[in-house]
């Protein structure tokens, strides 16, 4: 009967302790059993033969994924468990050696390379981190003091070496922040040695198409990040609300024609929140600018327009209508 062996060392995982912006750090747990951890690339290997007690030994996992095996020559194993590597090891040497082979594989040495957190978060640096652990991309936001305000959390992103020992990276971007919309947890992702996270900041070059901005008397003015179904009840709440001094009647939503010129919608918060009007509950669309003027603006006033925007300038809100 063929007999596999799989080890896995002490790992840990973090509790989710979570808020839109993070203030605390997380220590690692126990990793619950279900998780299954798959060979990497710098691994090392116990391989035993039974049919051939000579071949047991210690082999390296190359960068490309592959083991160099004798009388199989190379062989890739790499994101396959010890029992899946076992069997595909067994399969080879009974294609042209053995009429049955019986082959144990164990972790002898886990590869180990820091995780690399960047951008918008309170303290990016390095989590160093063995292939025996498993972190969460979650947990190592969370342990990096969690998103600053101006964290584009709907779009980070884990830079990851390709298989195949090149110098090329895949991307995987996550929408973080839905996660915490939604108290869902299942698009969490599993980081690897020498993993990069990039949290990107709202309103930087090449985002737009993932916020909305949030100008006026609010009480957190500025970038916000985008989420499906987002309406104006979701934007004002997620902008901190509306101040004492806003003229709630004189709303408007500046959306763009594409053409770089941007159309005002009137919007009362008035009759929304004062008298549950829902059809003043329009919905949000990324790149949609929200403006709640002061009273002292609502006569009549301007919207100036700059950065990184196709035509730059005042936009004329007629606020009295």
């Amino acid at each position: 009967m063929k007999m596999y062996f799989h080890r896995m060392t002490g790992v840990t995982l973090g509790i989710l302790f979570f808020m839109l912006a993070f203030t605390g750090s997380a220590q690692r747990l126990a990793v619950p059993s279900v998780a299954v951890r798959k060979i990497m690339a710098g691994d090392r290997l116990r391989i035993s033969v039974a049919e051939q007690p000579e071949l047991e030994r210690v082999y390296a996992v190359a960068g490309d994924g592959t083991i160099d095996f004798p009388m199989i020559g190379r062989i890739r194993i790499e994101n396959l468990t010890t029992e899946s590597a076992a069997e595909q090891i067994e399969a080879a040497l009974e294609k042209k050696f053995f009429k049955n082979a019986s082959v144990e594989v164990s972790v002898a040495e886990f590869v180990e390379g820091a995780i690399l957190v960047m951008g918008a978060v309170r303290s990016p640096g390095s989590i160093p981190f063995k292939g025996g652990e498993i972190l969460t991309l979650v947990e190592a936001i969370t342990m990096s003091g969690g998103l600053q305000p101006e964290a584009d959390g709907a779009a980070v992103r884990i830079l990851r070496w390709k298989q195949g020992g090149g110098m090329e990276r895949q991307v995987l971007t996550v929408d973080v922040l839905s996660m915490f919309d939604e108290l869902d947890f299942k698009n969490d992702q599993f980081l690897r040695p020498r993993d990069i996270v990039l949290v990107p900041t709202l309103g930087g070059s090449g985002q737009g198409k993932r916020e909305f901005l949030a100008l006026g008397e609010f009480s957190r003015p500025g970038f916000h990040p985008y989420s499906d179904g987002m309406d104006i009840i979701r934007a004002v709440t997620r902008a901190g609300g509306v101040n004492s001094s806003a003229q709630m009647d004189a709303v408007r939503l500046l959306r763009s024609d594409g053409m770089g010129n941007y159309n005002p919608i009137p919007i009362d918060l008035t009759r929304l929140f004062g008298s549950a009007d829902m059809s003043m509950n329009l919905p949000i669309q990324p790149g949609d600018i929200l403006f709640v003027p002061s009273s002292e603006q609502a006569t009549g006033g301007q919207v100036f327009l700059l950065g990184a925007v196709i035509k730059r300038g005042a936009i004329q809100l007629p606020l009295n209508r």
